[in-house]
């Protein structure tokens, strides 16, 4: 019985494991994530499982931006060795995971979606790594905590969201907190980064972006 109506069950293990298994993730073969091949089919099915609407499975795709940080901070250790790391938006937690094993001191997954957060911690669980996982709302209280970096990827989609955002970046930016930004081209990317650190061309899921590539690159801000 689901405490919280409003709220989406969460798919069952038996739902998951059948359309979202744990996969290696695109250019980071040492990271498994559950990663869905049909996004749409998961949704339709999630919801006769829940026998209530639920919101698009955002967290059942690796997304490009995703892909491309995780596997930057891998490739670029000394950038997270020894530091206290945050990443906002972290949907499956796949930048989170990559920066544990690349030696951050701790890392916290954050993410306002609970189902997100659920599957971030089985993925966390099956990398055996070891992340901190909450659900404040950072955008709205501002607070990122005792973190040394901040990593956001695929979160500029929506004006109001991405303008609160981007007005928060400048004052962290200012108390020496690196941040690193994944941007897959979405709409509202801030433009005011000091740096484009890497960029390529990465597949993406046509049924879920409309097109078969997306451009990414990593800024520092």
């Amino acid at each position: 019985m689901n405490p919280h109506p409003s709220l989406p069950r969460m798919p069952s293990p038996e739902l998951l494991n059948a359309l979202c298994p744990f996969r290696p993730v695109p250019r980071c073969a040492e990271i498994q994530a559950r990663r869905s091949p049909a996004v749409f089919a998961l949704w339709e099915a999630w919801e006769k499982e829940a026998a209530q609407e639920c919101p698009v499975p955002f967290w059942a795709a690796v997304w490009p931006a995703a892909q491309v940080l995780a596997r930057f901070l891998l490739d670029q250790p000394d950038l997270v060795r020894g530091r206290e790391v945050i990443e906002i938006g972290c949907g499956g937690a796949v930048a989170s995971i990559a920066a544990r094993k690349a030696g951050a001191r701790t890392v916290t997954a954050n993410d306002i979606d609970p189902v997100a957060l659920a599957i971030a911690r089985q993925n966390g669980a099956q990398n055996r790594v070891s992340l901190q996982f909450d659900c404040e709302n950072r955008v709205e209280t501002g607070s990122v905590g005792k973190a040394q970096l901040i990593l956001c990827s695929d979160f500029f989609y929506t004006r109001p969201e991405s303008l609160a955002l981007a007005g928060l970046l400048a004052g962290w930016r200012d108390r020496s907190i690196t941040i690193l930004i994944g941007d897959g081209g979405r709409a509202f990317v801030p433009a005011d980064y000091r740096e484009v650190l890497r960029e390529e061309w990465v597949d993406a899921d046509a049924d879920l972006e409309g097109r078969e590539k997306r451009a990414v690159r990593i800024l520092r801000y």
